[in-house]
């Protein structure tokens, strides 16, 4: 694993880049997510889990998952996003002092009037400034109530875990980090 040294937004949002990936994790998560055929299979596996949402057809459940990833592509490509609004603290008991695990959803930024289940998970290294660390379509409540969801929240700690391992604790060590 390591960090694209290529932004997706210049000094606001970076990606992992895990072995074996074609891209960063930006990438191969919206290459994945777009794919027909693999939203087919995910939502005729978890069929049961889209009740939660009032929805019964999976040609309904690709559409929208279809639409919010463009939305979210637009709001994340967009420089004037407010990224801290995006990305919300993913642990609600306590503060990190460094490196915040986040998860991004659409809710808070748009007039939607449904939850969007796709979710990015990333880390936050000051106001304003992430680390993508991976995403997926989260339909239960808790990331432990499925494999899928429990390894983002696995792949998560362990790019934080890599990073503070590093000494990355604000942007200047994480510039440092990335121009080495």
């Amino acid at each position: 694993m390591k960090v694209d040294s290529n932004p997706i937004v210049e000094n606001r949002l970076y990606a992992f880049w895990f072995d074996g990936d074609s891209g960063n994790i930006y990438a191969v998560t919206m290459e994945q997510l777009y794919d027909r055929e693999w939203l087919w299979d995910f939502f005729n596996k978890h069929k049961q889990d889209l009740g939660y949402f009032h929805v019964s057809d999976i040609y309904d459940a690709i559409e929208r998952t279809i639409d919010d990833l463009e939305m979210i592509d637009d709001l994340l490509l967009d420089e004037t996003t407010d990224l801290d609004t995006y990305f919300q603290d993913l642990s609600q008991n306590h503060k990190d002092p460094f490196l915040q695990r986040n998860k991004g959803k659409l809710t808070c930024l748009s007039n939607m009037h449904y939850n969007s289940w796709v979710r990015f998970y990333a880390i936050r290294i000051e106001d304003g400034i992430y680390v993508l660390t991976g995403g997926t379509i989260k339909l239960t409540e808790k990331m432990q109530d499925r494999e899928h969801t429990n390894q983002e929240l696995n792949r998560l700690e362990q790019c934080r875990d890599y990073l503070l391992e590093q000494g990355i604790c604000d942007f200047c060590g994480f510039y440092e980090f990335l121009n080495e």
